[in-house]
């Protein structure tokens, strides 16, 4: 009797020694985007396993429209390159990468490649990258353990997953940790799948010279190849010679000049409105401005303003100014505290741990949140602002605070306790000192000063709220007009009142009453104003009502802990 016997095979393909699931199918080799090909899988840390293999992987995924060979293309870290055999992803589909040994272990969850020398995913956090044979980047990601989002998944057994493969190159959001019950959907569409729109680009991050005739440009994104895009830079007339990739994922640029910069001249960098995302999104900021930098010397850097006694939970931080006229490497500041009864000294922070110039006449702000900083004080300027992992120790009593160079010489220092705030604050919590002279020595006690209450009480990367300036007037009392239209229309629909009092402790008084000496509203009472603030009034009253048209009398008054008074008397009228 004749037997019939159905053989199932199961082949396993080997190319250039490295072993490709039979479930991968020949491409036809079509031009490929950045962008076509993705990574939208990786699986870093597989231990403790949930339900997939304890091992690591990345997955592949198919954004085109055409079935795409991978013969030839680069798997990299910047350290070591994987070469891709003769597999390709179907339109739609997706690959699961993984080192050779362990291609059996992921077969059965779709089509799968096996490489030789494939780069460790390390869990904290590293970049890898594709590439064409041609070596044009195709997509990259510089993952972090911060992406999981979540404790308990970060110590191992889940997947980082892309949740929208439409905006490939946005970090922001775009990667969850996987909420497969398995831990992972390799081969698979993403569990976090869902809609994360890139509609954003900052643009340019930092220009720095690298030397007189090499200057790095960062942009906060990665962005299409500039190599052939001179035209799209320029550096106040200075001639580009040629443009290079700093890194592989198109953010770092170098650009050589045909021409030298020259010390203590500032340059603008711009580019131009073809310079976008990947996405598509043009640029917030397109110009930067930037110098060749010189070394920082005693007295060239000052401390500015300081913030040791911060809300619970909310952070310190230090503001430097440049007096000098050199432009300054932040990177080549150091910071650290002393504690006087012991000489004891803290470790060494750098200012900044990425080159950057500190321009004349400018000021810098180091925090450890910059985001806590720039929701707590509304007068702050964010481009400023930079973060640091940790701060010196900043006790709320007073310290001792000593600014050096990478050559471990004086640059500044600055003694501070809550002695020099203005006396007559109810506390001192979440209120910085400031200078009134940004160039005074910061060793002078009387120059330091509690930050006014107009302000917010603290002035992070802006100027100073007790600087003291040309008020370009002798007057004291200053109104916008002698009439309000409280109508919405635009016009003189508030009164600006500015005051120009010269002294960093003065606390002002202002009340308003009618024609007939009746009480109407309060727009200050014991304001700590400082030097020159600004108040505003919208022509309501006490209860918040429009007012009826009428004439108003404003009685400002004002003290100092000297025992200098001033009272004024002004007039304005409200039409309705």
């Amino acid at each position: 009797m004749n037997k019939v016997i159905l053989l199932t095979v199961v082949i396993l393909l080997q190319v250039s020694g490295q072993v490709v699931d039979g479930q991968a199918y020949p491409g036809r080799g079509s031009p490929v985007n950045p962008g076509d090909i993705v990574i939208t899988e990786i699986m870093a840390d597989p231990t403790p396993v949930v339900a997939l293999p304890a091992k690591e992987y990345l997955e592949l995924h198919n954004r085109g429209s055409d079935t795409v060979c991978l013969k030839g293309w680069r798997l990299s870290d910047g350290k070591s390159n994987s070469l891709f055999p003769d597999v390709s992803i179907m339109p739609g589909g997706w690959l699961i990468v993984c080192p050779v040994a362990d291609t059996a272990l992921f077969s059965a969850y779709g089509p799968t490649a096996g490489l030789r020398s494939f780069p460790a995913l390390t869990n904290e956090g590293k970049t890898i990258f594709i590439r064409d044979e041609s070596l044009k980047l195709i997509h990259g990601v510089k993952y972090t353990s911060d992406w999981y989002g979540n404790v308990l998944k970060s110590n191992g057994g889940w997947s980082l997953e892309m949740v929208d493969v439409a905006y490939p190159f946005h970090e922001e959001g775009n990667w969850k940790a996987s909420v497969s019950p398995s831990g992972g959907t390799p081969g698979a569409r993403n569990s976090v799948a869902g809609i994360n729109r890139d509609t954003f680009f900052q643009g340019i991050e930092s220009v720095f010279p690298v030397d007189s005739l090499t200057v790095e440009l960062r942009f906060s994104e990665s962005v299409p190849d500039l190599c052939d895009m001179k035209e799209s830079i320029s550096i106040d007339g200075t001639v580009i010679s040629a443009i290079a990739a700093n890194d592989p994922l198109f953010m770092s640029f170098s650009l050589s000049l045909g021409e030298a910069l020259v010390k203590k001249k500032v340059y603008t960098l711009r580019a131009g409105r073809e310079v976008r995302d990947f996405a598509g999104n043009g640029m917030i900021v397109n110009e930067f401005r930037f110098g060749l930098p010189e070394f920082a010397r005693s007295g060239d850097v000052l401390f500015n303003e300081l913030l040791f006694n911060p809300w619970p939970g909310e952070p310190d931080f230090a503001e430097f100014y440049n007096c000098s006229e050199k432009i300054i490497n932040l990177s080549d500041l150091f910071l650290f505290s002393v504690r006087d009864e012991s000489s004891d000294t803290s470790s060494l922070v750098p200012v900044s741990a990425e080159n950057h110039c500190l321009l004349p006449r400018y000021n810098i702000v180091i925090t450890s949140s910059k985001s806590i900083l720039e929701e707590r004080f509304t007068s702050s300027v964010p481009e400023n602002i930079t973060e640091v992992s940790s701060l010196p120790s900043m006790p709320d009593a007073g310290g001792h605070l000593v600014l050096v160079n990478r050559f471990l010489e004086k640059i500044d220092e600055v003694y501070y306790d809550e002695k020099m705030h203005f006396p007559l604050l109810g506390g001192f919590e979440g209120i910085s000192l400031e200078k009134v002279n940004p160039c005074a020595p910061s060793i002078d006690r009387s120059q330091w000063h509690s930050a006014s209450e107009t302000s917010g009480w603290g002035t992070p990367g802006a100027p100073n709220s007790v600087m003291l300036e040309d008020q370009g007037s002798d007057e004291s009392v200053i109104f916008s007009s002698t009439k309000i239209t409280p109508d919405n229309d635009g016009n003189e629909d508030l009164l600006l009142i500015d005051l120009n009092l010269k002294n960093p402790e003065s606390v002002v008084s202002i009340i308003i009453f009618d024609e007939a000496g009746r009480f109407v509203s309060k727009l200050g009472d014991n304001l700590l104003a400082g030097p020159a603030a600004s108040v505003v009034w919208d022509g309501t009253g006490s209860d918040g009502r429009l007012l009826e048209t009428g004439i108003y009398v404003f009685l400002i008054t004002s003290f100092d802990r000297t025992g200098k008074t001033g009272r004024w008397k002004k007039v304005c009228t409200v039409i309705r």
